[in-house]
């Protein structure tokens, strides 16, 4: 098994893409960064790096990560000692790595490697589900209708883009709102937003692979929750994409929040799989080395 590092994001996905594009749904947040990052893309000041881990011509192992963002980890064909030549590498060549992303149990296995290799602690910070979606079950009885954002309405969409930065991403560094709400109202990008009377709910769909668009930016003000509009509009957004020729639709899903989760489900989403977010940091003081959401140890080892 070797490591190989590619200079750029089009390299990257030259050596990769065809691996991934196997589980096309499932691996669709790395197909969707890397393939951001080719088209110019930035997620920060510092130059983003790609790796993949191979055996043979076999691609097993595909990584990324856009400072400060923590590594994105694909396992694509799990074998033994994998994730311990990854992690050597990193902690010579990325020793203040932040954190990793990645579905269970490998981001795990990661996280728990990682610990003993630089003696740091990792503690969780999210657990997620991402959801496939082939056919839509549209809500009944939902008022309103799924519509294309207004001029004079940026203002208030910015403002609903930055409380879901701090509702959903608050370990993220935010973006600016503006910023995203232009990203997301350009070319290959669908912001829409529910209008009962007056917008009440948004979501944003982008492509993210080939046969593939992924939803997000799912948020309804406090004083429109409940009455259904979420889910009227990921369901017709979601109906959108599949209309546009996309096969599939993906969303994550934050595990400690079972509404969302059982709104997903009921409009057609089916789980493919459970990720999870490690953040990494120096150990403290007088602190366990072992917090009570660290990672455990892998049960082969």
């Amino acid at each position: 098994m070797r490591i190989e590092v590619h200079p750029a994001a089009a390299e990257f996905l030259v050596a990769a893409e065809e691996a991934l594009l196997r589980a096309e749904a499932l691996h669709n947040l790395v197909l969707g960064v890397a393939s951001r990052v080719r088209e110019g893309r930035l997620y920060g000041d510092a130059t983003p790096y790609f790796l993949t881990l191979n055996e043979g011509r076999e691609v097993l192992i595909a990584a990324l990560r856009t400072p400060p963002y923590p590594l994105l980890l694909a396992v694509i064909d799990p074998r033994p000692g994998a994730l311990d030549l990854l992690v050597q590498h990193l902690a010579d060549h990325d020793p203040a790595l932040p954190g990793v992303n990645g579905f269970l149990p490998y981001a795990e296995e990661f996280a728990w490697l990682w610990v003993r290799r630089r003696a740091v602690r990792a503690e969780e910070e999210m657990r997620m589900r991402v959801y496939e979606l082939r056919e839509v079950s549209t809500p009944v009885g939902v008022p309103g209708t799924l519509r294309e954002p207004r001029e004079e309405e940026r203002d208030l969409l910015a403002s609903w883009i930055r409380t879901f930065q701090a509702e959903a991403l608050p370990h993220d560094p935010p973006a600016d709102p503006h910023e995203v709400l232009a990203r997301f109202t350009g070319p290959g990008a669908w912001l829409r937003v529910w209008d009962h009377k007056g917008p009440v709910s948004m979501a944003a769909g982008s492509r993210v692979s080939p046969r593939g668009a992924r939803i997000s930016l799912v948020y309804t003000p406090p004083e429109s929750r409940g009455h259904g509009y979420a889910s009227a509009c990921v369901a017709a957004l979601s109906q959108l994409l599949l209309d546009q020729g996309y096969a599939f639709c993906t969303l994550y899903t934050d595990l400690a929040n079972p509404t969302s989760n059982k709104i997903y489900r009921e409009i057609g989403y089916r789980p493919l799989a459970d990720a999870v977010v490690y953040r990494f940091a120096a150990q403290e003081r007088n602190r366990s080395p072992s917090p009570r959401n660290a990672p455990r140890a892998p049960s082969s080892r």
